[in-house]
């Protein structure tokens, strides 16, 4: 069986692959009661201290097992992403600094976390799982798929930021850009990297009930963002030393100081 989630070719999810057990994992061990957790661990930012350019240069040394699409490290992508953008919005560094970062949480994959903790779309515990989630069928094996499908412990309206959202690199990085003061990403480029994984939202249509005012500006965002990630892996662009040095000065006027992870 195959699950086509995006069209063109790309995000399609068969199972007996790797992409369907990592998923089928994630499902089985991300209840709300993890996440609460896991959050709660991470929102300490004890973990290291380092500058944003060696957590890009770990992207060299790690492939997102969970996408069927890219099979290269993970640091390609990431230019490929921010090139992608330049091209569209020259004058836009903070957003062309978005593709080139965005995925920089997955550094969690060097303290031990396993893959479904770190890789693939995002959904909401603590309510229903809607059908648009990748490998639905395999929530039924979530202890909580019964426990919350019919009431939600959310008020409609709450807004995006109140939900407990399945843990991984986007809710991580989010949490370092939020607690270091000491950059220049605004709030649109944390609600983009926050929310880029959350397909069934932003792709599928769901979770539209919990939304608020606030929340309108970040779909947009994020829909514009999404073409760029998603579709740099058609791109063969060559990452030349001159694209990677012209991103290397924009990382020392947004980053001027390391981070604490």
């Amino acid at each position: 069986m195959e699950y086509e989630k995006e069209g063109h070719g790309l995000r399609i999810y068969k199972e007996d692959t790797p992409q369907y057990y990592l998923y089928r994992d994630m499902h089985r061990n991300q209840t709300l009661e993890y996440v609460i957790k896991k959050k709660q661990q991470y929102s300490e930012l004890n973990n290291c201290k380092m500058s944003v350019k060696k957590a890009l240069s770990m992207m060299d040394e790690f492939i997102d097992p969970s996408d069927p699409d890219l099979d290269v490290e993970n640091s390609i992508h990431a230019y490929q992403t921010a090139e992608r953008i330049r091209k569209k919005y020259p004058n836009d560094k903070e957003f062309q600094i978005i593709g080139l970062i965005h995925d920089l949480g997955k550094v969690l994959f060097s303290f031990n976390e396993p893959n479904w903790a770190v890789v693939g779309d995002t959904y909401v515990l603590g309510c229903r799982f809607p059908e648009s989630i990748v490998y639905y069928n395999t929530l039924k094996e979530n202890s909580d798929f019964e426990k919350y499908k019919e009431k939600s412990i959310y008020e409609k309206g709450c807004g995006l930021d109140n939900l407990n959202i399945s843990f991984g690199h986007d809710e991580y990085l989010y949490q370092v850009l939020t607690q270091n003061k000491n950059h220049k990403i605004t709030e649109r480029g944390k609600s983009i990297i926050r929310y880029h994984s959350f397909y069934p939202w932003h792709t599928g249509g769901d979770y539209k009930e919990y939304m608020n005012y606030s929340d309108e500006k970040k779909l947009i965002y994020v829909l514009d963002f999404n073409q760029f990630d998603l579709y740099s892996k058609e791109d063969d662009t060559e990452i030349s030393d001159t694209i990677k040095e012209y991103y290397s000065k924009l990382l020392d006027e947004y980053f001027p100081e390391e981070l604490q992870w």
